[in-house]
């Protein structure tokens, strides 16, 4: 199912999302200090499912921190190398993997090096200015028709104040949302991409509110973008 969706979370009931979400929570126990947050319980299904990797696909997965996104394609049969600026080198030495800081803005790979970027829930914790460099250099080093899996905060409005609100804690959000506009002026209008399937952007906003500040304490919902390189 190669489509770029909202978050749906009927899906988490789908065998294909159980078994990833029970396998990279296996990966947490194995590997202390590494995360699950309740959204990628959705996102990585979601981007793993809409890659459609062949066995031993060269991918890369940027500003990762201490995902476990890296280790689970590892865990599948692919060459994975993990990135970001900002690495707890003595907690990813602990892995089999090649973690390497670099800035998203000048990775350190000659052009069309992988079949596939993961860039989960990434690109909102950039300036605004910043972003569009940084696709520019995820399509630099994408194959041609190869894929970049985007995931990212989608909420009803850009400029909205938004907060955390979960069990004995509130506090506010100190990064970007993306609203309908931002994705077409950021996302969709970039000329080195295009879009598999376009996502349907009509949301039930108060509904979905509700749904999310439940499940992860946070009023924004997520959005998955299969971008594939021209």
């Amino acid at each position: 199912m190669t489509t770029s969706r909202v978050l749906d979370l009927r899906e988490l009931d789908r065998p294909f999302f159980r078994e990833t979400i029970d396998l990279t929570r296996k990966l947490v126990e194995e590997f202390p200090g590494f995360y699950l947050h309740p959204s990628k319980q959705w996102e990585y299904p979601w981007a793993l499912e809409s890659a459609a990797l062949p066995l031993n696909s060269r991918v890369l997965d940027v500003g990762c921190g201490a995902s476990v996104l890296p280790l689970y394609l590892d865990r599948l049969g692919h060459r994975v190398i993990a990135c970001d600026i900002d690495l707890d080198w003595d907690l990813v030495e602990q892995t089999p993997l090649p973690y390497i800081k670099a800035d998203l803005t000048a990775l350190p790979f000659e052009k069309a090096q992988f079949e596939a970027v993961f860039c989960i829930s990434v690109l909102e914790h950039l300036p605004l200015d910043r972003m569009i460099p940084v696709l520019w250099e995820l399509h630099r080093v994408l194959r041609a028709g190869g894929r970049l899996l985007l995931t990212a905060d989608f909420y009803e409005d850009h400029w909205a104040r938004v907060a955390y609100s979960g069990p004995g804690r509130r506090f506010p959000v100190n990064w970007n949302v993306f609203d309908r506009d931002l994705l077409e002026q950021i996302i969709f209008a970039h000329p080195g991409f295009l879009i598999a399937n376009p996502p349907d952007l009509n949301v039930d906003w108060p509904t979905v509110k509700e749904q999310m500040l439940r499940f992860h304490g946070y009023p924004y919902t997520s959005i998955g973008l299969v971008l594939v390189k021209r």
